[in-house]
């Protein structure tokens, strides 16, 4: 087995696969490695690499491997330094954060928000609910 940083040339969201520049094997492109996810049986992970983003690839064999994450460097600083938070940014700027020592959950979308619930099912919000812009009406 081999470790190698490398920067991701294209994308395969359907196999969940990217394709490597490995710049320690003069710029060989790898073959489709698979992504390491945190779940893939009951409870899901899904995220696909960007073009470009620098990567750590793990290798079983001479051309089979996998992308076991992505890293921060000084080109790609972190978003936070705040080892009570746990933060997810998106590329059109949303971003969801959790602080461990306020527990307080922001959620901070550029688009709508939409919670859904199976038929039948209910959504209870327990504690005040605030609103900036117009009024909110409890329904009995």
């Amino acid at each position: 087995m081999r470790v190698q940083v490398g920067e991701v040339v294209t994308i395969d969201p359907v196999d969940a696969t990217a394709r490597v520049r490995l710049e320690e094997q003069d710029d060989k492109v790898s073959a489709p490695l698979r992504i390491v996810y945190n779940g893939t049986l009951k409870n899901k992970q899904y995220w696909m690499p960007k073009v470009e983003e620098h990567v750590l690839c793990l290798f079983t064999k001479e051309s089979e491997g996998f992308i076991i994450g992505a890293f921060y460097s000084e080109q790609t600083p972190p978003p936070l330094q705040d080892k009570n938070k746990h933060y997810i940014e998106f590329e059109d700027g949303s971003n969801i954060e959790y602080d461990v020592s306020s527990h307080t959950l922001l959620v901070n979308i550029v688009g709508d928000i939409k919670i859904q619930s199976g038929q039948g099912k209910v959504v209870t919000l327990d504690g005040n609910l605030l609103s900036n812009i117009g009024s909110l009406t409890p329904k009995n």
